[in-house]
């Protein structure tokens, strides 16, 4: 059997590494598997991602006929040992959590050079970065009614004693369930942790591992000495979510970690208006979001469930009209 592109599907020969029609990488796991499906039951559709840590597949496994995606990380990655005991964590992690707005983990294993793969839910849509940079700014009622889903997936993973740490608009899913509806779908508990484990927000060489835009005071080491992160760390990083998805911009802008880190210790979101003069949220709405923003965790919701409840009593008085895209900067 001729080998081929993954991506254009040309005829090329294994030994090169990228393709020579569209240069596409050609790594050792897939000369190995392209062609012999995965465990003798994942065979590969198509490559989602390829990074410095590992692979990211579309696979269909060939006796229940279902597609899934394999997460992989590569042997050299995988022999690190703060590597493989994250990796291995965010599986452990994943098993913990049944929810329908949570992907789901259905498989994990070893392969003979020492890499390791994940096997996850597919879940056919677009991500919410996608989607609020496809069409602007969200209406207030559809804002609310995506992101009382997300909340309601951030209380089950929070009631399994799990803090996911990199809430965002690209770990959040926006697909269809059977009965057509849309459904949200929180992924990646890359860097998720266990809230009553150790506490350690950064890597070997000190770096924040997640997402400045979206981080919150402390996610950056602001907390009392003794105090650990809890879930409302990733109800202020939602409530910077549901902020973007009304205006089209986050609240905190900035163009390195430092200056983010100030505006996450002591800056004020504006008022929505004043960033996007067009937005049609209410001021009970966005007094939701600044509770959210709250520096002070003890000031903000209790529980993404409490924040999704206080999103679904006002929801049926909120506008469907989404405002323009936010004016460019001066």
């Amino acid at each position: 059997m001729p080998f081929f592109c993954i991506h254009c599907k040309s005829d090329v020969d294994p030994k090169y590494k990228a393709c020579p029609f569209c240069g596409e990488p050609i790594t050792e796991f897939l000369r190995r598997y392209l062609e012999h499906p995965l465990d003798g039951k994942y065979q590969i559709l198509s490559r989602l991602g390829i990074g410095g840590m590992g692979e990211v597949y579309k696979v269909l496994h060939v006796h229940l006929n279902a597609i899934r995606v394999i997460k992989l990380m590569r042997a050299n990655i995988a022999a690190d040992p703060g590597a493989h005991d994250r990796f291995q964590r965010e599986a452990r992690l994943a098993t913990k959590i049944q929810h329908p707005n949570v992907a789901a983990l259905f498989d994990f294993s070893t392969l003979e050079d020492g890499s390791m793969y994940m096997v996850w839910e597919y879940i056919e849509g677009i991500n919410l970065h996608e989607l609020i940079d496809t069409r602007g700014p969200l209406s207030p009622r559809y804002a609310a009614r995506l992101a009382s889903q997300a909340l309601h997936g951030l209380e089950a993973i929070h009631r399994a004693g799990i803090v996911h740490r990199d809430v965002s608009p690209e770990n959040l899913m926006i697909t269809r369930g059977e009965d057509g509806d849309e459904r949200v779908k929180i992924i990646d508990l890359g860097i998720a942790k266990g809230s009553g484990g150790k506490e350690e927000d950064k890597t070997k060489t000190g770096m924040f591992v997640g997402k400045w835009k979206y981080c919150s005071p402390e996610h950056l080491g602001m907390l009392p000495h003794g105090e650990r992160i809890d879930g409302r760390a990733d109800i202020y990083s939602f409530g910077i979510v549901l902020y973007e998805m009304l205006t089209g911009v986050p609240p905190f802008q900035a163009d390195t970690p430092h200056a983010y880190l100030m505006k996450h210790a002591s800056e004020k979101p504006k008022p929505m208006q004043e960033v996007n003069p067009s937005v049609t949220a209410p001021p009970e709405l966005e007094g939701l979001i600044l509770r959210a923003l709250e520096k002070d965790r003890t000031k903000r919701f209790t529980s993404a469930r409490e924040f999704a409840q206080a999103l679904e009593r006002i929801a049926p008085e909120l506008s469907e009209t989404p405002g323009a895209p936010p004016p460019l900067p001066s």
